[in-house]
């Protein structure tokens, strides 16, 4: 009798450490989807931007506009990464667009150039899904 006493304390120890360890695994995984809930919510920082580019007196698209797009990508504590300039560049279809994907919300530096229109060039803040920029190109003032 007296070992069966001992093994029902020996098994209670064992559930006390198995139920200890549980805990500690609830813990971590807590911890983890705290984590992972953050980091979804940074990438919610994140959208497409479209630009369309058009002539500003005529209004019709403008075809192979060269659009260059720059903003800092933001760094990671928790990755140890720092924030670094990032520049993308791009021209426009025949109705006038192109669409940047993934860029962060923020400010961009958005720079456009075509044949025969003025260079336009402008720090625009990012702050909605799926944004629209709409650029119109003036042509060049004669020289007097």
């Amino acid at each position: 009798m007296e070992s069966g006493g001992d093994r029902g304390v020996h098994v209670l120890r064992v559930r006390r450490v198995s139920l200890h360890g549980v805990i500690w695994v609830a813990v971590a995984c807590g911890l983890m989807g705290g984590i992972q809930s953050k980091l979804k919510a940074a990438e919610g920082d994140r959208t497409d931007l479209r630009v369309v580019v058009t002539d500003a007196e005529s209004g019709q698209p403008i075809n192979q506009a060269r659009l260059t797009l720059q903003f800092r990508e933001p760094g990671s504590k928790m990755k140890l990464k720092r924030s670094q300039m990032i520049s993308f560049s791009a021209k426009t279809n025949l109705q006038g667009h192109y669409r940047f994907t993934d860029i962060p919300k923020g400010t961009v530096r958005l720079m456009v150039t075509a044949e025969r229109h003025e260079s336009y060039g402008k720090n625009l803040p990012v702050e909605k899904d799926n944004q629209v920029i709409e650029v119109k190109l003036k042509k060049p003032q004669p020289q007097l």
